[in-house]
């Protein structure tokens, strides 16, 4: 297990910590009366997901998909019109014997006055994906949210950022000089060359721009979900993160199952440049089934 898995597991033990007296209510949907009589109301939802899979023969494989999350939304004691959310999701696949995923992403978001036309948040990611190289990258910082008309809304954030990622660099392993068979006392040299890796460990801060817009449609049975991040670098505006985020969830005849579409781009400025190890640009694509507990 290394860092970025050390520093996971330790995020989610404290959640589960800070989440354990909100977990005890006996009604998820109402909270307790206050001495006045009113009645304080709140939604909570809890979703989890594995998906594992195993091949062996001509193609060995071993696949892990797994996540949880959780949501609270509403009016809890003093907290009016408040959303906390965590998200954790892992990917580990290794296909004939070489490692093919092997990402984790972590949220934490607290938005006070959430449905109101401003609304303050704070934010943590904690993330890692050791196929492009990164090792961990760990953010967090405090924004504000405008709610605009017909579903949108456009978000700003300052983040402190700490990323650690793996470098890779053109060393010369070795130098063979042999006697050339055209020119008589000349020799030709046979080079070989490697990789030696390195760690690149940076910390400062981004801007963190996202404009959204949430629409639901056919009486709240499809919800259309469509976020673009947009994160430079406070110091140098070259060096930027953009992502694409698409989810769109429609309802079935059972209550708590649903059918999902997510898409989900990400661009990384660092890779944009024809010697970099790894390409600039991922997407995924993913439909499935959903069951809330």
């Amino acid at each position: 297990m290394n860092k970025g898995d050390n520093l996971m597991l330790k995020y989610l033990m404290y959640l589960i910590f800070l989440l354990s007296p909100i977990m005890s209510q006996t009604d998820p949907d109402t909270s307790s009366s206050d001495a006045g009589g009113e009645e304080q109301k709140y939604a909570m939802n809890t979703s989890v997901y594995v998906d594992f899979s195993k091949n062996t023969g001509n193609t060995t494989a071993e696949i892990l998909y797994y996540g949880i999350s959780f949501s609270l939304f509403g009016d809890y004691g003093p907290l009016k019109d408040t959303e906390f959310s965590f998200n954790y999701s892992a990917n580990d696949a290794v296909v004939s014997g070489e490692q093919w995923e092997d990402d984790a992403n972590l949220i934490l978001k607290f938005d006070l006055w959430a449905s109101q036309r401003f609304s303050p948040f704070l934010f943590l990611q904690n993330e890692k994906d050791a196929i492009v190289g990164l090792n961990n990258r760990l953010n967090y910082g405090m924004g504000g949210k405008v709610n605009l008309l017909f579903g949108t809304s456009i978000s700003y954030a300052l983040l402190a950022e700490s990323e650690n990622y793996t470098t890779y660099e053109s060393t010369i392993e070795s130098i063979d000089s042999v006697e050339s068979e055209y020119y008589y006392y000349t020799w030709d040299y046979d080079t070989t060359y490697g990789y030696s890796e390195a760690d690149s460990i940076r910390d400062f801060a981004r801007h963190s721009i996202r404009p959204k817009i949430k629409l639901k449609l056919l009486d709240g049975n499809v919800v259309f979900d469509y976020r673009f991040y947009y994160k430079p670098n406070l110091e140098d505006f070259d060096d930027y993160l953009l992502q694409n985020e698409l989810t769109v969830n429609i309802a079935t005849f059972y209550e708590a199952l649903s059918i999902y579409l997510t898409y989900s781009d990400s661009y990384n400025s660092r890779y944009d440049k024809p010697d970099a190890q790894f390409k600039p640009k991922d997407s995924s694509l993913s439909i499935g089934f959903q069951f809330d507990l």
